[in-house]
Formats: C-alpha cells, sequence, structure tokens
C-alpha cells in the first residue's frame, strides 16, 4: 500500500529519544591466583598474540608485513605494523582489501553497519547522502561495478534532519536505514511527494507490496540493474524504534545474503 501523506505523518509523529544504554564489565584475576600460573597464561597471551602477526597485501599492491592487532572498524580493517618507536596504527578501506583477508577476520558489512547505528550517534541527514531518481544510470554505474545490490529508500523532504538513528520518528528511521545499509547497498532517494509513479518496475513492487507497511521510510532492494526484486524493507509500524527496526534489518538482510549466495559467480 502506498501511504498518503497522513499516514507518512503518522511514521514520524513521535520523537521520544529511545537511547541504547552501555554497561561496562571489568574483569578480575581470582586473588588466588598464584604467581607461577599467572605467568604461564601471560606466556601463553604472547604467543597466540605472536602467532597471530601475518602479511596483508592489498588491492592496490601495498604489503604489509607482520601485522598484529587486527580489528574490524566502520572505516576498514585496522591493524598495528612495524617495530617499537617506529609502531603505527593503519586502516585499509575494505573496498581495497582481497576477499580472503576479509574472510580470514570475519569481516561482515551488515554486523558492522547494525553496530555503528547502535552508537545512536547522530546524522545530519541530507539529500546528498545517496543517489536522486534522476541518477539512477548513474547508480546502477556503481552497483554493477562494486557488485551491490541497489537500495531505494521512499522519503518525504520532512525527514532530512539532524537525526538519531535509534530514536522513534521518520528521520531517526532514514538514518538508521543509512547507518545500516549505505556501505552494503547502493542507495537511491525516491521523494515521495513527486517520483513514486516513476520508480522502475522492480521498485515499485516492493513499494506497492504488502510489507511496505503504509509508513516511511522504507526500502526496495533489487539487482543492480534494477530489474529483479530482491526484497522489501519496512519502517517497522508506528511504534518503530531502533530496535524494533534493528529486528526487521536482521531479517531481511539474511534474505539479501541468501538471494546473492544464489547468485551465479561471475569474474
Amino acid at each position: 500500500m502506498i501511504m498518503n501523506g497522513t499516514s507518512s505523518e503518522a511514521g514520524h509523529r513521535t520523537t521520544t529519544s529511545n537511547s541504547a544504554n552501555w554497561q561496562r564489565r571489568d574483569i578480575y584475576f581470582p586473588i588466588t591466583m598464584n604467581l607461577k600460573s599467572f605467568f604461564s597464561l601471560l606466556a601463553v597471551g604472547l604467543t597466540l598474540n605472536l602467532a597471530a602477526a601475518e602479511d596483508i597485501t592489498t588491492l592496490d599492491g601495498q604489503t604489509y608485513g607482520e601485522v598484529r592487532d587486527v580489528s574490524l572498524k566502520p572505516g576498514g580493517l585496522f591493524f598495528v605494523v612495524g617495530p617499537d618507536a617506529a609502531m603505527k596504527g593503519v586502516t585499509v578501506p575494505y573496498a581495497n582489501l582481497p576477499d580472503d583477508v576479509k574472510e580470514r577476520h570475519h569481516y561482515d558489512p551488515y554486523e558492522l553497519g547494525l553496530a555503528y547505528a547502535r552508537q545512536n550517534r547522530p546524522i545530519n541527514l541530507t539529500k546528498n547522502l545517496a543517489f536522486s531518481l534522476d541518477q539512477l544510470a548513474a547508480a546502477k554505474q556503481k552497483a554493477k561495478a562494486e557488485k551491490k545490490l541497489l537500495g531505494f529508500i521512499m522519503e518525504w523532504d520532512t525527514f532530512f534532519i539532524p537525526s538519531h538513528p535509534m530514536n522513534r520518528g521518520s528521520n531517526a528511521g532514514l538514518a538508521h536505514f543509512y547507518d545500516v545499509f549505505h556501505d552494503n547497498l547502493v542507495l537511491v532517494f525516491v521523494r515521495h511527494e513527486s517520483e513514486l509513479g516513476l520508480v522502475p518496475g522492480a521498485v515499485g513492487q516492493g513499494f506497492n507490496g504488502p510489507e511496505e507497511g503504509g509508513f516511511a521510510p522504507n526500502m526496495a532492494v533489487v539487482t543492480a540493474d534494477a530489474t529483479q526484486f530482491v526484497c522489501e524493507i519496512p519502517y517497522g509500524g508506528d511504534q518503530s524504534n531502533g530496535q524494533i527496526r534493528e529486528t526487521i534489518f536482521r531479517q531481511k538482510i539474511d534474505v539479501i545474503k541468501k538471494f546473492i549466495k544464489a547468485q551465479p559467480k561471475t569474474p
């Protein structure tokens, strides 16, 4: 069902903050642990740390030797190289890493997006965060080059304000969609006021389908050429908040992953 202006307003009339609370748990060694046991554990830890060192060669040919302390960050794979005073931290964008390196370190861009959104950092929502519908040719070209799907997000002009992704309200929902999916899909904003009748048929299949739910923002995911419908990701109803949306997002991410896995491999 395509929503009208009234139902859109219902989707973002409430803006109560619903930020996640975080707790730190400190872990202490039992006071009864003797020194022999402690140093044995320390030796094992040092051995594991040394064994974890590796070489990483990026897609542009840069090789980093004796890489240590590797971790997944929103901006790329972070690691430490160099001895003692020459030691430095390096961040390599995931797009510049071979698949085997990403797999070895359990890279999942969707999990990174979900985790980043849970930090509830404000986003200044603007139209230039995604392609517009009149830039569809460029969006398709980018999706094809990066072997990604397209995500068409139905939005209203009133959504483009500074917003926290885990809050209630449609502007928060748009921030949540952006945090989770902008690194994983090529996003295209579709203006509800004037562009719903201009989208490709596969996108309309989502926007007009039963899962659309009558609230914006919502997203139709399609193939890079915009000819095949993959799934619709709804906003989650008039009580939608970050927790509700994350549950929906996870369900739809599974659908996306299964779709991609079923596609024939291309060179």
